[in-house]
């Protein structure tokens, strides 16, 4: 899901004034700091983003060397579907919300796209591509995270052929190549005079309050909500099926949930007992941004609705029910409605969904 961006003459002169922490009612009152747009995205993009890109790409280049090792008899499944997990949890750590390069580079699309097509990856592996090159003629629904997962539940039951674990390399090789195209690109973005382009500016903040929003959806409604509701109403549930979550296994879901939620979870929320950080040398939450323009009562609000989610969220386990998953998305849905209804309006953001993208 990606948004339309309206350009909007954001008026981002916050002013100074007396706040109090809403993470704790008795905090002491300190002043408030002054944030413009342009100290908002250097938060975002010069301090937040830069340090989750390398982690990405350190991620990625050892999914490839461990691919390698595993073809090559010298590292075991387990091992290499350790590594998978742990580079899925730092791309959704990356790319959620998705800002930047990650939407204009469709990233989403290119190395994550799901569900997987059993037949199409047959197809493809048919075809016996030899490089990365290759793999520009081979379909999304073939390639990426959900295809590479696919193959190691396949592994798991039958040793691959030294075709196919060619093929499970290259996918881990385009994942690698990715990320280290992210990080190029986050790179050049955390340099940027966001002073001297002020439509971009606005444009670009207008973005990531948007993208919030819609990675928080894509959460609670893709990831969760709607699996679920379709397992139902199409009859599968009697079958006995298993839900059709975008993970093949409940620990992989679980992990990749908890990744999105602390992802949106930190670009909204203050840590516990923090006081809002100086302008322009962190990532200023929403949270902050709130504070900054004297709207205390709702930051609170905001505050404790965020709080509500992520105390669900703690409680799942891999085999939490589907009434317990459905439960959170409920909470999810609260925040949802409250960002649409106050916060955006109280930062002077529009909202404009657009699925045009297909994320």
């Amino acid at each position: 899901m990606n948004l339309t961006l309206t350009r909007c003459a954001l008026a981002w002169a916050l002013t100074a004034s007396g706040i109090a922490s809403a993470q704790t009612v008795a905090a002491p009152i300190v002043a408030a700091p002054y944030y413009s747009a342009e100290q908002a995205l250097q938060g975002l993009y010069t301090h937040h983003l830069p340090p989750l890109a390398k982690a990405f790409q350190s991620e990625a280049d050892r999914l490839v060397g461990t691919a390698q090792q595993y073809c090559q008899g010298q590292a075991t499944l387990p091992a290499l579907q350790t590594q998978w997990q742990s580079t899925l949890v730092s791309w959704e750590t990356l790319s959620t919300p998705a800002v930047g390069p990650l939407v204009t580079r469709r990233s989403q699309r290119q190395i994550d796209f799901w569900p997987t097509r059993p037949d199409l990856l047959r197809r493809s592996m048919d075809k016996a591509p030899a490089t990365l090159a290759d793999m520009d003629r081979v379909g999304t629904p073939a390639k990426g995270f959900p295809a590479l997962e696919l193959l190691l539940q396949q592994w798991s039951r039958k040793a691959p052929s030294p075709e196919a674990c060619r093929y499970g390399g290259l996918i881990a090789q385009g994942i690698a190549a990715e990320a280290r195209e992210l990080q190029n690109e986050l790179g050049q973005w955390a340099t940027k005079e966001w002073e001297d382009e002020p439509e971009v500016t606005t444009a670009s903040l207008a973005e990531w309050v948007n993208q919030w929003l819609a990675g928080l959806e894509r959460l609670r409604w893709a990831h969760i909500e709607k699996p679920i509701t379709s397992h139902q109403t199409t009859g599968n549930a009697a079958k006995g099926t298993p839900v059709p979550y975008a993970r093949l296994d409940r620990d992989s879901n679980l992990r990749d949930w908890r990744a999105q939620w602390q992802s949106l979870r930190t670009q909204g929320r203050l840590p516990a007992g923090a006081q809002p950080p100086a302008a322009g040398q962190a990532l200023v939450p929403m949270e902050a941004l709130l504070m900054g323009r004297g709207q205390l009562a709702l930051a609170q609000k905001w505050g404790q609705a965020l709080d509500q989610v992520n105390a669900g969220m703690e409680k799942l386990t891999p085999r939490s029910s589907e009434r317990e998953l459905l439960a959170l998305t409920k909470s999810m849905k609260a925040v949802t409605v409250l960002f649409q209804n106050e916060v955006a309006a109280a930062l002077d953001v529009p909202l404009g969904f657009s699925d045009a993208d297909g994320d």
